[in-house]
């Protein structure tokens, strides 16, 4: 990997690789319940900022505002670490930083206060990194301090100073480290679980794996990532997916193409007035390795104006790096040489304050004091219990019939178990078979058998011979292929396309040709491949009834199957007005053949593990809806 390219890597992590999800789009039902005041008010006020991880900043303002006005306005209220707390929260997301950090160095917990001990280290030391480029010795030694302070007092806000250590050490490229801490992180996270924390932490995974140039995790968590924005309905962090696209294709050397995905973030962050170092830095980059050094040049030299503008110090060592390559690709060698010069003079003032040698020194440290302190505490463990046996040694026949009764009661409750376990079984089998009568029930809405009828009268009365008799034909083919296909739980993908074109076609008999349809299956063996029966029927039913109702142009359906290495893949669009009703009623209740169709698919492949989804949505570019089914790849 050339050095241009693992500096862009580096630069690009520096930005976002560890900051919280703040554009999160969740519902309300989705974030965590406060805790009642019974328990204290500590324990509300807790809840309240472990929720803040997975609330949009609205949400996040509308709580901060509550909890300010819970707190009595007293005399001892500016001297309360909760109230500080909030008060300083609420200039951050006003970005004052300043103000900010007045009412956080307020904080005094008491020292019965650990979880907001922890959270206080939190603030501060964020704030701290957040201010630099990579981390000093002083700054990592005092992270560590109240990592091990938070250990100690199991403090529910360990995992985010876990996060700041992972990031001190991507922040001075030590990526093994900031692999276990990231590691902890997630572990430790109590909405681990969550999509908005979950698309964060394939966020970070992606960026590491850049720095290992490793392309396949690279595109594994560029897809589990992307699949979470779009879960979460976070515009960010799915234009951020571009970002990491571009990283991914730079890498296959498709720089044209790296160029492209970064346009579109680049533009999305301009279009929201986002625009950083990084977005600089890399667009540029990517003009460099295409060839365009002169566009390169231009948006690195954009990089420098803003940074000029910022009122803290940024680290443009990768911008005179990338802009030193760029004058050398164009030929105009006095013009690298000045930006190398600038590139080494801010490389020597950062080598002086990262000392990664005195942090890995403080770290074996810390590490050596955790072993010291688990053998202190085994070995009084184990004079206590030496002291128990010599004191008890009378009650011996006692403690064996005790035994005797622990390991009956061990019995029953293994054989209690084996029960739950078979009764676990047989109600999932219940449930499939219930699922399979839903199933049938729904493969065809009953008013489209009543329209399909009144048709047929209507071209019989209109001595329509000729339509009737196609119609009819039709009709009773989709008819037989339902009944047919529903004995089993799996059918040939041949059989299943030759059901769902009997169904559309019927259907263009009765919309009088309003769409079009077509079915792509490629190159793929369809008499081999499985698939559950009528499994895209409801989609492509949602698309004609509700995509191409009330449309003043031709309608269009495209249905494509394609294999990848271990599972099928089948695409569903039309060009409807589908995309609009969902935007005028964003709270309607959810499609019941989309529920019963992801719980056929949670029956029959994901019991062990998930291996069946569909994600579906409004079309990016022009209108009407897409809907994607991933599904394992079985064999006849």
């Amino acid at each position: 990997m050339s050095t241009i390219f693992r500096q862009t890597i580096k630069a690009f992590g520096l930005f976002y690789l560890f900051c919280f999800v703040t554009s999160c789009q969740v519902n309300d039902q989705q974030k965590t319940a406060p805790v009642s005041p019974q328990y204290g008010n500590d324990s509300l006020y807790i809840a309240t900022v472990l929720s803040f991880d997975t609330s949009s900043q609205q949400r996040r303002a509308e709580k901060i505002n509550q909890m300010l006005a819970s707190i009595p306005q007293t005399p001892q209220r500016d001297s309360n670490p909760w109230y500080n707390y909030f008060k300083a929260y609420q200039y951050d997301l006003r970005k004052s930083a300043d103000s900010s950090a007045q009412f956080y160095h307020l904080m005094n917990p008491s020292p019965g206060q650990t979880d907001l001990l922890a959270l206080k280290d939190y603030v501060l030391f964020n704030n701290a990194i957040s201010n630099f480029n990579i981390a000093k010795a002083e700054l990592v030694s005092q992270i560590i301090t109240a990592v091990e302070r938070a250990e100690k007092n199991n403090s529910v806000f360990a995992y985010r100073l876990y996060d700041l250590l992972a990031k001190a050490y991507y922040n001075n490229a030590n990526i093994n480290k900031s692999i276990d801490y990231t590691q902890k992180y997630y572990a430790h996270h109590p909405f681990k679980d969550h999509p908005a924390i979950r698309q964060r932490y394939f966020d970070i995974c992606f960026l590491l794996a850049a720095q290992q140039a490793n392309p396949g995790k690279m595109q594994a968590y560029l897809d589990s990532a992307r699949a979470f924005a779009r879960l979460i309905n976070d515009s960010l962090a799915l234009a951020r997916t571009y970002d990491y696209e571009s990283q991914v294709y730079s890498i296959e050397q498709e720089s044209d193409k790296a160029v492209e995905s970064q346009r579109k973030y680049f533009n999305y962050l301009a279009q929201h007035g986002q625009l950083n170092k990084i977005a600089f830095n890399n667009l540029a980059t990517a003009f460099t390795r295409n060839n365009q050094p002169d566009s390169a040049i231009h948006y690195y030299q954009l990089c420098i104006e803003w940074a000029n503008q910022q009122t803290s110090n940024v680290n443009l060592q990768p911008v005179y790096e990338g802009l030193h390559e760029s004058y050398k690709k164009k030929g105009d060698y006095k013009e690298a040489l000045a930006a190398l010069h600038q590139a080494f003079n801010i490389y020597g003032a950062n080598k002086e304050n990262i000392e990664a040698a005195k942090i890995e020194e403080l770290h074996t440290q810390y590490q050596t004091e955790k072993k010291d302190q688990a053998i202190a505490s085994l070995q009084t463990t184990n004079n206590l219990n030496r002291k128990i046996i010599n004191q008890q040694r009378w009650i011996f026949v006692t403690i064996c019939c005790l035994l005797i009764a622990v390991a009956s009661y061990g019995y029953v409750a293994y054989r209690q178990k084996l029960l739950k376990e078979k009764n676990e079984r047989l109600a999932t089998e219940n449930k499939r078979l219930i699922l399979e009568q839903k199933t049938r029930q729904m493969q065809l809405n009953p008013h489209f058998i009543y329209n399909a009828i009144a048709n047929l009268q209507g071209l019989i009365s209109d001595d329509k011979k000729y339509e009737a008799n196609a119609y009819l034909v039709a009709f009773s083919k989709l008819m037989r292929d339902i009944l047919e296909l529903n004995r089993n739980d799996l059918v040939t993908l041949e059989d299943e396309a030759r059901s769902l074109k009997n169904y559309i076609e019927l259907q263009q008999m009765r919309y009088e040709n309003a769409f079009e349809y077509e079915i792509e299956d490629g190159d793929l063996d369809s008499s081999e491949l499985l698939i559950p029966p009528m499994l895209i029927q409801p989609f492509v039913e949602n698309s004609i009834e509700h995509g191409f109702k009330a449309i003043d142009y031709k309608g269009r359906l495209v249905i494509r199957f394609r294999e990848e290495p271990t599972r099928l893949v089948i695409t569903i669009e039309d060009n409807g007005s589908g995309a609009k009703a969902v935007v005028q009623n964003p709270t309607g209740k959810k499609s019941l053949s989309r529920i019963i169709t992801q719980e056929r698919l949670n029956v029959l492949f994901n019991q062990q593990s998930r291996q069946a989804w569909f994600e579906s949505g409004p079309k990016m570019e022009g209108t009407g809806f897409f809907t994607v089914i991933y599904l394992p790849i079985q064999i006849a």
